[in-house]
C-alpha cells in the first residue's frame, strides 16, 4: 500500500480513538441515513463499518485496467462456449440453460452489468470469481458513498485529501439505454424511450435496491416498473409486466433460478426469446458467472482465443482452478491426480460449488478438518458441479468496532469492482471476521474510495 493511504488510515484510526462520543453518534447517523434511503438488507440498515476501504490512484488504475481487459477476455470466452463442444462438456450446463444461451440478445456486448470479485493486496490483484449473471450492489454503493460523504464533512483530517466518488447508477442507466438503442435499431417500431422492467423474485434479500433503481430511472425521465417473472404477459405482440407495457428488462433474477421455476415463467421467457423486450444482462452472461469458467480460461488448450495482453492478465490474476473430478490435471508444471492431490494438499486449496453465490458452501482447506474435507471431495468427484482452487492469501484491513468503546480490529477484505458495458465503474468492498466474505454470510459492506493528498498538501 502506498505511503499516503497508510498515513490516511493511521489518521482515521487516531481521530476515531480520540473522538469516541462523536464516532458513536456518527454510526447511528449513518445507519439512519441508510434506512431513510432504502439501503437495507433483510429489512434493516445494510451491515457496514464506519470506515471505507481507501485506495491509492495507482490501485484504482490497476483495477480499471484489469477489469476492462478481463471483460474483453470473458466476452471472447462466451463466444468460445457457444461454438466449441469441448467447452460445453466441461461447463456442463443443462439443456434448458443452453436453450436460454441460444437466445440472441440483439446487442453486441453480452456483459452489460458485471462484478468481478477479487482480492487486492497492495499492487497484487487476484480474481476469485466473475459475478456476471445479475450482480447486486450498484445502487447500494451509491447510497453508501453519499452517506459517508455527509459524515466526512465533520472529519477535519480529511480536508487534506481529495476523495473520488462514483455515480454508478448514472453509468448503469447509460449502459441499459445504449443496449436498447442497439436493439431498437433492428426494431424501429419500438418506442425511442423505453419502459424498464426491473425483474426478480419478490422475496429476495436485495429487493430494496430495486426501489432505488426505480426511483433513479424515473427521476431521469425513464418510466419503470418492478416485477416478478411470473407477472409478465403478452398481448397483441407486446410485453407487459404488472399490467404495464415494457420494452427493456433490467434482469436481476439469476438464470439458474429461472430454470428451476421454468413452468412459472413462460410469458417472460417468450418476451425475451421473441425479441419483444431487450433483456440486460442476456442469459449468456451466466456462462462466465459459473466458476468453471476460471478453469477453462486458464486451460492451455483454449489460450489461443486471447491476445497477449489478455493472456498475461489471466496468468497474473486468476488462481489455478479446476473442475472437481476424478481426473489428472497439470499443477505448476506437474501432472497430478486430483483424487490424491486434493487430500494431500488441503492447506493450500479451497473447494466450492461452481454455480452458487453468497459465499454458500465455500470450504477453505486450512479451516476444514481433514475428514470433512475428504468427505466433501468424494461426494462431488462424480457430479462435477464443484471446483478446486488454489488458496489465495486474503487481504486484511484495520476497521472500527463501535460498541461501549471504539476499538480497531483486523478484518478480511474482498473488493468487488463493477464493469458496465465493459468499462470500470467503481467498486464496493465487503469486510468480515470470516475468510468466507459475504454480506449474506454475515459480512458488511463499505465504500471503496480513491483518496490522495490535495496538491497543496502533498
Amino acid at each position: 500500500m502506498v505511503t499516503s493511504i497508510r498515513l490516511l488510515n493511521d489518521q482515521y484510526r487516531e481521530y476515531f480513538l480520540g473522538h469516541t462520543s462523536q464516532v458513536k453518534d456518527d454510526l447511528g447517523r449513518l445507519e439512519r441515513y441508510l434506512v431513510d434511503h432504502h439501503c437495507t438488507f433483510r429489512g434493516v440498515a445494510m451491515p457496514t463499518l464506519l470506515k471505507p476501504n481507501f485506495l491509492s490512484r495507482g490501485q484504482t488504475d490497476l483495477l480499471k485496467a484489469s477489469v476492462e481487459v478481463m471483460g474483453m477476455a470473458l466476452t471472447k470466452f462466451i463466444g468460445l462456449y457457444l461454438r466449441d463442444s469441448r467447452v460445453k462438456r466441461i461447463m456442463g450446463f443443462s439443456d434448458r440453460e443452453d436453450e436460454l444461451f441460444r437466445i440472441e440478445p440483439g446487442y453486441s456486448n453480452p456483459l452489460v452489468v458485471s462484478r468481478l470479485d477479487a482480492f487486492l493486496l497492495n499492487d497484487s490483484l487476484k480474481f476469485l470469481e466473475f459475478n456476471c449473471d445479475s450482480p447486486a450492489g450498484i445502487a447500494y454503493a451509491d447510497v453508501m458513498e453519499q452517506g459517508f460523504r455527509e459524515l466526512f464533512r465533520d472529519y477535519p483530517f480529511l480536508s487534506g485529501y481529495h476523495v473520488d466518488y462514483v455515480r454508478r447508477q448514472e453509468m448503469l442507466l447509460a449502459s441499459l439505454l445504449g443496449c436498447y438503442r442497439e436493439f431498437r435499431s433492428r426494431k424501429p417500431r419500438m418506442p425511442e424511450r423505453p419502459v424498464i422492467a426491473i425483474v426478480d423474485w419478490a422475496d429476495v434479500s436485495t429487493y430494496s435496491e430495486f426501489g432505488l433503481h426505480h426511483e433513479y430511472f424515473r427521476n431521469r425521465g425513464i418510466d419503470s416498473v418492478i416485477a416478478t417473472p411470473q407477472e409478465f404477459s403478452i398481448v397483441n405482440g407486446k410485453a407487459f409486466a404488472g399490467g404495464q407495457e415494457v420494452h427493456l428488462v433490467y434482469r436481476r433474477v439469476i438464470t439458474r433460478e429461472i430454470v428451476l421455476r421454468w413452468n412459472e415463467v413462460g410469458p417472460f421467457l417468450a418476451a425475451v426469446r421473441d425479441g419483444l423486450v431487450c433483456c440486460c444482462n442476456s442469459f449468456r452472461s451466466c456462462i462466465v458467472g459459473n466458476k468453471k469458467a476460471l478453469s477453462v480460461i486458464t486451460d492451455p488448450r483454449f489460450s489461443s482465443i486471447f491476445n497477449r495482453q489478455e493472456s498475461a492478465l489471466i496468468r497474473r490474476t486468476v488462481p489455478w482452478t479446476r473442475v472437481l473430478a476424478d481426473s489428472q490435471e497439470k499443477y505448476r508444471g506437474k501432472q497430478v491426480k486430483l483424487r490424491r492431490f486434493i487430500p494431500e494438499n488441503r492447506i493450500s486449496l479451497v473447494l466450492k460449488p461452481s454455480n452458487r453465490y453468497g459465499g454458500k458452501d465455500v470450504h477453505i482447506g486450512r479451516e476444514t478438518p481433514q475428514s470433512i474435507w475428504e468427505e466433501i471431495m468424494h461426494r462431488h468427484l462424480e457430479d462435477q458441479t464443484w471446483v478446486v482452487q488454489d488458496y489465495v492469501n486474503i487481504p486484511t484491513g484495520d476497521f472500527p468496532e463501535i460498541g461501549e468503546s471504539v476499538t480497531f480490529r483486523d478484518k478480511y477484505v474482498n473488493i468487488n469492482p463493477f464493469a458496465l458495458s465493459g468499462k470500470y465503474s467503481g467498486a464496493i468492498t465487503r469486510v468480515s471476521d470470516s475468510q468466507v466474505i459475504n454480506v449474506s454470510a454475515g459480512g458488511g459492506l463499505v465504500p471503496t474510495l480513491t483518496a490522495y493528498p490535495e496538491p497543496s498538501n502533498g
